[in-house]
């Protein structure tokens, strides 16, 4: 199963858009770039920060310092919270209390919200934007608004280490069955077989094995309609996604006798991360990205990346957009922050185009240089029937949802019970929107 040739685009961690000049806040992990020279308009940047090194950071804080040294009128000024920091909340807070934002990059769990709020300018007219590939384009739109700009594209999906199942006779799994399997053999040989954080390592594993059908059946857009009118339940999908999400939790192949506070205190891309560097696991739940990290760290390490081993009959995996640059509609400079949108996003892939980042196609006739390690992911997230991160279509979320109820699974709600719970979720969006 194959594509959103789209982490997500890879979340464009601007953690590096530090230019020069640049101070840290009172704040932890916020940053913000030197004030402006009174006589411009100051753009107000505010940015999800995941990684102080990446591609993308590294690009866009170049293009800002260029941008801001060639413009007599227009500075951009970033500032940034981690997403573990409280980043969505923070961001909420900006737009809502009229404080100075201009741009700002979105994640995908809160772009309802802020839809229904009226946030986001449409950016359907912008250059790039029409030259979206349909799979960039399909999370790129929210109720008929072109929310965002993405440049990146990424996947979730699963790193394995090969080189730790070939020590007890295993291969990589290609089917739910096959990863049980595996599982199961590491377990019995003392090996906690997946890494764990708090976050999509347990989300994905749900989200797959219980959203697929909808994805994979030949009438998606009539179920779409069916569970954003109510006729059609969430919980006749995901229960089965609960169901297996328990059955990892229950055997012990996250680690034993987890509990709701010590899972949500476990960051993305910490502990996680480093079991599998380490080869105390030998499955990890990342984005696209992650390969460079792990050749540098552990070169010697035999690994893959692949889609989710969810299904009963193969894999799936969970294309995103990564770094969702977005224009604040009630913002005070909408002109101005559609100026330097325009300059960065067009910057950005003539940038792409030269082969200076990207981990899945973003535009329509894009020439790709793929990493050998990511074949098996980008053969599902270029194909039919893949998972979006969340489905811009749906009128409730199933992103941040699906991690709470997982959540209360660790804590001891039954998936009946997650089942049910979401149900009353789906309806009470249901009937906000009607209202």
């Amino acid at each position: 199963m194959k594509k959103n040739c789209g982490g997500a685009l890879m979340m464009i961690s601007l953690a590096g858009l530090l230019l020069s000049g640049c101070s840290f806040a009172e704040r932890p992990n916020e940053l913000q770039i030197a004030e402006t020279e009174p006589e411009k308009v100051v753009i107000h940047f505010f940015t999800s920060i995941e990684s102080a090194e990446t591609a993308g950071s590294s690009l866009y804080r170049n293009l800002i310092a260029d941008y801001n040294e060639q413009s007599d009128t227009i500075e951009i000024r970033v500032s940034g919270l981690a997403t573990a920091e409280g980043y969505n909340e923070a961001l909420k807070n900006r737009l809502d209390t009229e404080k100075d934002v201009d741009l700002f990059v979105v994640n995908a769990d809160t772009v309802k919200e802020l839809d229904a709020k009226g946030y986001f300018y449409d950016l359907s007219d912008q250059p790039i934007y029409l030259e979206l590939n349909e799979s960039a384009r399909q999370q790129a739109v929210v109720n008929g608004t072109a929310y965002c700009l993405p440049t990146e594209m990424t996947a979730y999906g699963l790193y394995v280490n090969v080189g730790l199942l070939k020590e007890y006779g295993l291969e990589p799994p290609r089917n739910a069955d096959a990863f049980l399997h595996c599982c199961k053999t590491l377990k019995e040989n003392g090996i906690t077989p997946i890494g764990l954080n708090r976050w999509y390592s347990m989300t994905v594993f749900a989200m797959s094995r219980g959203l697929y059908p909808i994805y994979q059946s030949g009438n998606t857009e009539e179920i779409i309609a069916g569970l954003n009118d109510g006729s059609i339940k969430i919980s006749g999908f995901m229960l089965e996604g609960f169901r297996f999400f328990k059955e990892l939790v229950d055997n012990g192949y996250y680690g034993d006798n987890l509990t709701v506070e010590q899972v949500d205190a476990i960051k993305a891309n910490t502990t996680d991360r480093e079991d599998f560097r380490d080869g105390k696991v030998a499955f990890a739940v990342f984005p696209a990205g992650k390969e460079s990290e792990i050749e540098k760290e552990a070169p010697d390490m035999e690994f893959v990346m692949q889609g989710i081993p969810a299904l009963p009959d193969g894999t799936v995996s969970l294309p995103a957009i990564s770094g969702r640059i977005c224009v604040n509609a009630k913002g005070a400079h909408v002109k101005e922050a559609l100026e330097v949108l325009e300059y960065l996003t067009t910057q950005k892939k003539n940038e792409l185009n030269r082969g200076q980042g990207g981990l899945m196609p973003v535009f329509r006739n894009e020439e790709f240089d793929l990493d050998p390690k990511l074949k098996p992911v980008y053969d599902d997230a270029c194909s039919p029937g893949q998972i979006p991160i969340e489905d811009m279509t749906l009128c409730f979320d199933y992103w941040g949802t699906i991690r709470s109820l997982c959540l209360n699974i660790i804590g001891g709600m039954t998936p009946e019970e997650a089942a049910a719970e979401y149900d009353r979720i789906q309806l009470e969006a249901i009937e906000a929107r009607e209202k």
